[in-house]
This record gives C-alpha cells, sequence and structure tokens, in this order.
C-alpha cells in the first residue's frame, strides 16, 4: 500500500514548529546580519543591491518554516501561520538591532566631525569672555612687562 506522505518515524511534533524553527532561524538571521555588516564595510553593495538583502531576510523567514511543516505531522493552518509570524518576528529582530547599531554609530562620527570642525572656526570661541591677549600661548605678557 502507498501513501502520498511516507510515515517518518522521527517526525516533530507540532512543539516543533513553535519554537526549533523559531531558534533556527533567529540564528541563521544574525549570522545573515553579520554577513551583510562584513559585505557593507568592504564592498559598495548599497543601495543596487537592497533588493537581494531583503529577498535573502524573506528567505531566511519563510524556507526553515515550510520544511518543518513537511516534516510535521497534523500541522493546521493555525500553527502554520503562528510558525510563520513567529519566523519574521525572529527573523527580523538581529537585522533591526544591527540596523540601529550602524544609525548610532553614523549618529556618533556625524557629531565627531561637526564638533571637531566647529571648533577650527571662529564661531566656537563667539562666547569666550577672556582678554583676546590670552587666548594665545605666544602673546601673554611678552615685551609690555616694565620691570
Amino acid at each position: 500500500m502507498q501513501t502520498s506522505r511516507p510515515e517518518i518515524q522521527d517526525a516533530p511534533g507540532p512543539e516543533g514548529m513553535t519554537f526549533e524553527v523559531t531558534l533556527k532561524v533567529l540564528g541563521i538571521s544574525t549570522a545573515y546580519a553579520a554577513t551583510l555588516s562584513y559585505l557593507e564595510r568592504h564592498f559598495p553593495i548599497k543601495p543596487d543591491h537592497i533588493w537581494a538583502e531583503v529577498a535573502g531576510g524573506v528567505l531566511i523567514s519563510l524556507v526553515p518554516v515550510a520544511l518543518t511543516a513537511r516534516k510535521t505531522q497534523q500541522v493546521d493552518w493555525r500553527l502554520y501561520e503562528g510558525a510563520i509570524w513567529r519566523s519574521f518576528i525572529a527573523a527580523g529582530t538581529p537585522i533591526i538591532l544591527w540596523q540601529i547599531g550602524e544609525a548610532m554609530l553614523r549618529q556618533i562620527e556625524l557629531l565627531r566631525y561637526t564638533t571637531a570642525r566647529e571648533l577650527k572656526s571662529a564661531k566656537a570661541y563667539v562666547h569666550d569672555t577672556t582678554p583676546l591677549a590670552e587666548r594665545g600661548g605666544d602673546r601673554t605678557r611678552r615685551g609690555d612687562e616694565v620691570c
């Protein structure tokens, strides 16, 4: 007697769809975010290849759930839909945290740049109350001392 779906002795139960797949997706997504970070620092992949980054993220979210659902017995649509939502959240979290970190690094670099630039301009000293002769160390009390 042939069946369309062979019986698998070690088929995971519905619990595998909830936690195991979510943890797998979280791990794969973390590695994916680290890879993208490396690639963006060493190669000019933005903005021309954002479509590939998004497609990779979607595949990371959907493929593990689909493969596990094929191996799992007694999967109904509610369990499958819940696994898809958890997978998208698990895949998006490391990427979102990575992008927040990148934005913070860019903000710090911008603050350093603007601070350094402002200190080089004359406007940085407009509210300085020290006398002009004492601002530069070379001109203080040279030649005008009376003995």
